[in-house]
């Protein structure tokens, strides 16, 4: 049976607060999130992300037809006493039951707010300029990740990185269900681009798979960057969301979580990430790590 979803015609508006790391703010943390929110091309980003995240679920990976779409939709960052709160209007109605947002897409708006806006400011000097020392960036890449509590130290290295197509055939989609499912048997827990088809799928074999084992903690860390996040909208599945800033640091970010790396049908973009990883492994520089 065909699941019944909201005609995308029909807008919703509302008002939400964070919880977590959001939550509890100085004034000058709301007072840098909040002037951040003013810089138009800040603000712009930070708009098309939330855009995607709010209409998750909804079958369609191209970017073009969803902002013409909404192309009224808008979302304001907004001091009050106690923190801040985002104004959202004429959002997608998919992300909504019953007049309160979906609890899963309300995390990942505010991880979109804390990495976009928040993120944005304190490495806004590095992200522009020219010649920065790849240890810069490496750093840059280590406080995002950090900043979003995705780092444990202390747990057993269990971090399986899924790489593969968000737009694969259903056999290939089942199997990496079940590639998911016996790595989750197994207390390994998955990290992915965050969309759909081969990054979904290790995400929902495995948490049978930690059901299965009583594993109430399992991860499911979703990795984007704002060009990609449109048409790859993170998946119902991500408990974890983590925006990086582009494409070279979204690469980086996957290799100084992970633990080890599976690689599953795709195209041009899977390619790349392999091509990336080969060219860690093949650099002498690395000859003497054990990868």
């Amino acid at each position: 049976m065909n699941q019944l979803a909201p005609h995308p015609r029909i807008r919703v508006n509302a008002q939400i607060a964070p919880r977590g790391t959001l939550e509890v703010l100085s004034q000058m943390d709301v007072a840098a999130l909040t002037d951040t929110a003013r810089r138009i091309d800040l603000m712009d980003v930070f708009r098309r992300c939330a855009l995607a995240v709010l209409n998750t679920g909804n079958e369609t990976d191209d970017a073009k037809v969803l902002f013409d779409t909404y192309a009224d939709f808008s979302i304001e960052v907004v001091r009050r006493t106690r923190g801040l709160k985002l104004v959202i209007r004429n959002a997608p109605a998919s992300a909504f039951v019953a007049g309160r947002m979906v609890e899963g897409i309300r995390e990942h708006l505010f991880s979109l707010l804390r990495d976009i806006v928040f993120i944005g400011t304190e490495y806004s000097d590095l992200l522009s300029a020219q010649d920065v020392p790849p240890e810069a960036i490496t750093d840059a890449v280590f406080q995002i990740l950090k900043h979003a509590r995705v780092l444990e130290p202390n747990k057993p290295p269990n971090l399986v990185v899924c790489w593969g197509g968000h737009s694969i055939s259903r056999d290939e989609y089942e199997y990496t269900k079940q590639v998911g499912y016996h790595l989750g048997l197994r207390g390994l827990d998955i990290c992915t681009g965050c969309g759909p088809g081969a990054m979904k799928g290790p995400m929902k074999g495995a948490a049978v798979g930690h059901a299965k084992q009583r594993i109430t903690s399992g991860r499911y860390i979703g990795l984007s960057e704002p060009g990609i996040i449109a048409a790859e909208p993170p998946n119902p599945m991500v408990n974890h969301l983590v925006v990086l800033p582009d494409i070279e640091k979204w690469l980086e970010a996957f290799v100084r979580l992970g633990h080890a790396v599976l690689v599953f049908p795709g195209g041009v973009g899977t390619a790349e990430e392999i091509f990336y990883l080969l060219g860690i492994v093949t650099d002498p520089k690395n000859a003497t790590h054990s990868l």
